[in-house]
């Protein structure tokens, strides 16, 4: 063993027994053996700052006192930086023989059998009067270290600060320039939008909007690293603060190196996902700025109508979502686990048994759309609800009903019954609107066929071609039945015009001086005036009297307690009308 290596263990080790080291690096074969007195030297000092506190003679192995002294005097003023006399108390161990003295669990020295020697008191009583001594100047030259460190820290705070008010506000000038020149660039048109044929997929103020919004949070995530940096570095100026400092470093570097790690270690199977997640968003965005064109009209595909744009891309999204979420599921941090799988299942249970008629509507939905029962805006009778079609969803379709009532009827429910669609064939060909009426047999039905359609092609909203028509749908006992039929191309107003239409044949029927009475009541009427408004009546019109007298009467007998009918026929009763 050199005594160079000896010599360099004595001097670098922080802690434990120094002597205790020293003798484990020795050869085996050797011994210890101090010298007579008069062979010592005269002594190595221990100095702190400056004073002499005592001086050792020993030789320990091949390292001398002088080597003794000063790896102690450095020890001493490397605990002298940090000694606090309530924590790092000074105490004396023994170990195998060797009696060391300690500040706390830092060995300062070793007391060799030549130092008590030369002093002429044993190890034990030689240490106690170190320790006495350390004590003091320990105290006094930690207190001095203290506000040199102090004066220094504060010297540093300053100057940290005042390269902290530079940097923010270097970084405030950034930010104001970044500003000013996005708003410029907006401001002369120089940002371009992104297009997709005609459609403008990012407008360019959206562009500087986002360029806006990365300022600010560029901004923000600075700041709140150098306040940050700002506090960790104060705090490390100062040897009280210094551990705290420290251990708010590791407040975010240790989360963050174990993040790292965790991260670097999962990095195959997160480039995948991440790599799943990019491609299913951007693909998702392109089909609806696709579809979003297709129904507005700005791309047209052929046989493609427009109204199946906004339902096929939520088909089309749902089946891409889904084959994304497989491939991606055995990638995903767990999902081999038990605990996942069990979850996993307990979801799709839970979903099969809760979504059956979820699924039916959303089945029953998908075939509405395509096979085009009817679209938004349509006049429909859905079961006994007539109204217009205002949303239609893959689960459910709402109408408002002409009385203003918005009802909900579930897909499932459209599908399995019967919808009456007024507005398909009138937009194109028009509807037919009816309206029945009865006449008395009196009145020629070839003059009831011209007096109908007069009053249809008189009506507002009713169609001129194809022109009105006319049906006989009955001959009654009292009176045939005639069924004016006519075009209108506006479903949606079909109750408006069919009560302008009734109200426009009152009219023509008064005005031609047509009753629009049932024989049934004639037959029995009293002889007032005809059944029509008096306005539409003839000025030399006269009603005609229908009067009732009697010619004869039944002869009676008026003698006697009680009267009796006369034997014999009794004569006839005669009316007379005039």
């Amino acid at each position: 063993m050199s005594v160079g290596f000896l010599l360099l263990a004595a001097l670098t080790v922080p802690s434990g027994r120094l002597g205790a080291v020293v003798q484990d690096s020795l050869p085996p074969d050797t011994v210890r053996v101090a010298a007579p007195d008069s062979l010592l030297p005269a002594g190595a000092p221990i100095v702190v700052r400056g004073d002499t506190l005592f001086r050792i003679f020993g030789r320990l192995g091949p390292i001398d006192a002088d080597a003794r002294a000063a790896a102690i005097t450095a020890r001493l003023d490397s605990i002298a930086r940090t000694y606090q006399s309530d924590q790092d108390s000074l105490h004396v161990i023994e170990i195998d023989g060797d009696v060391i003295v300690m500040a706390g669990d830092r060995a300062i020295m070793a007391v060799l059998p030549a130092d008590a020697a030369r002093a002429g008191v044993s190890r034990q009583a030689l240490a106690a009067e170190y320790i006495d001594q350390l004590s003091r100047v320990l105290s006094s030259t930690a207190f001095r270290w203290q506000l040199r460190e102090f004066g220094i820290g504060l010297l540093k705070t300053v100057l940290t600060l005042l390269v902290s008010g530079a940097l923010l506000w270097l970084l405030r000038g950034l930010y104001e320039r970044l500003l000013r020149l996005v708003n410029f660039l907006r401001h002369s048109k120089r940002i371009p939008s992104i297009k997709l044929q005609q459609l403008e997929v990012i407008s360019a103020d959206k562009i500087a909007d986002a360029l806006l919004l990365l300022i600010k949070i560029v901004r923000g995530v600075a700041l709140v690293l150098l306040g940050y940096l700002i506090v960790v570095l104060v705090l490390g100026y100062f040897p009280w603060t210094a551990g705290a400092s420290g251990r708010i470093l590791d407040y975010v570097v240790g989360p963050l190196g174990t993040v790292g790690r965790s991260i670097l270690d999962y990095l195959p199977n997160l480039f995948f996902v991440a790599v799943i997640v990019l491609v299913t968003k951007y693909f998702l965005r392109g089909l609806h700025f696709l579809f979003n064109a297709v129904g507005s009209g700005a791309i047209t595909l052929g046989g493609f109508e427009r109204e199946w744009a906004e339902p096929t891309y939520k088909l089309v999204r749902f089946l891409v979502l889904a084959f994304a979420l497989i491939a991606m599921f055995p990638y995903l941090p767990g999902s081999k686990s038990d605990a996942f799988k069990g979850v996993s299942l307990f979801m799709g249970v839970l979903f099969s048994l809760g979504s059956t008629g979820a699924v039916a509507n959303l089945v029953a939905g998908t075939l509405l759309t395509y096979s085009r029962s009817f679209q938004i805006g349509d006049r429909v009778r859905i079961g006994d609800t007539l109204g217009d079609v205002v949303t239609r969803t893959l689960l459910v379709t709402k109408i408002r009903t002409v009385y203003n009532v918005e009802v909900t009827i579930p897909n499932s429910k459209v599908m399995s019954g019967d919808v009456l669609n007024y507005s398909t064939i009138a937009r194109t060909q028009g509807v037919i609107l009816q309206t029945t009426i009865t006449i008395g047999y009196d009145v020629p039905w070839r003059r009831v066929h011209e007096l109908l359609v007069s009053a249809a092609l008189s009506t507002e909203g009713i169609e001129k071609e194809p022109p009105p028509f006319v049906l006989q749908t009955g001959l009654s006992d009292y009176y045939p039945a005639y069924e004016l039929n006519t075009y209108v191309k506006d479903a949606s107003r079909m109750r408006l015009t069919l009560s302008a239409l009734n109200e426009r044949v009152q009219d023509v029927f008064a005005e031609a001086g047509v009753e629009i009475t049932s024989p049934a009541y004639t037959a029995i009427r009293d002889g007032n005036a005809m059944a029509i408004p008096p306005e539409s009546l003839p000025r030399d019109y006269v009603p005609g009297a229908f009067n009732v007298r009697q010619v004869g009467t039944k002869p009676t007998s008026t003698s006697g307690p009680s009267s009796r009918p006369p034997s014999g026929p009794i004569p006839p009763t005669l009316f007379e009308e005039s």
